[in-house]
């Protein structure tokens, strides 16, 4: 199963992708993962990309296509978290996919309000502590998805591939939504 989840920063997204990805026996794909490790450890994508995260902006598409490339190559099912953020990443993944013969099989989006993503951004951070969900940092990455990520979802549900999900319900509520939407989606034509 190779999916892609999508919805704002604080949809829940992190957290569905890595019960589908048990679910599923498949690799919970996350950029934002990913890029955190990275700078953490200090390699040199790290020290790259860590201002331009740490602002909540995004990173530039080759760098961010290039890594999903390389993770993506050898894995026959996924759930991609954090990518694409834009129409061109979108454009550049699908033709990617194409290219290593790994379509994505459906795109889940969790819907949920401006409100609520940013409450449980805020969470996040007291939780967590995470350089990355400031309340400026926050504001920035939901106008960010507003928009430049609204189109991907556009452009998804423009060739009906889009499932939505109420994101905004408990998590094992989510998460049975999402079960019953790809049982659905998998009897699709």
């Amino acid at each position: 199963m190779r999916i892609l989840i999508l919805g704002p920063q604080g949809s829940g997204k992190g957290t569905q992708a890595k019960l589908m990805a048990a679910t599923y026996g498949v690799p919970h794909v996350a950029t934002g993962d990913i890029l955190r490790e990275a700078i953490a450890a200090g390699s040199e994508l790290g020290r790259r990309v860590r201002p331009i995260y740490e602002r909540g902006d995004l990173v530039p598409d080759e760098l961010m296509i290039d890594l999903i490339r390389e993770r993506l190559a050898d894995e026959e099912g996924f759930v991609l978290d954090g990518f694409p953020r834009t129409v061109p990443q979108a454009e550049a993944l699908d033709e990617m996919l194409g290219e290593i013969d790994k379509p994505l099989d459906v795109v889940l989006l969790l819907d949920v309000s401006d409100e609520v993503a940013l409450r449980r951004l805020l969470g996040r951070l007291e939780e967590e502590g995470r350089s990355d969900d400031t309340p400026d940092a926050a504001r920035n990455r939901l106008r960010l998805y507003h928009e430049l990520t609204e189109p991907v979802v556009d452009r998804y549900r423009a060739v009906g591939r889009v499932v939505t999900v109420d994101g905004e319900q408990a998590v094992d509520q989510v998460a049975a939504a999402i079960e019953d939407a790809l049982r659905v989606g998998s009897r699709r034509p």
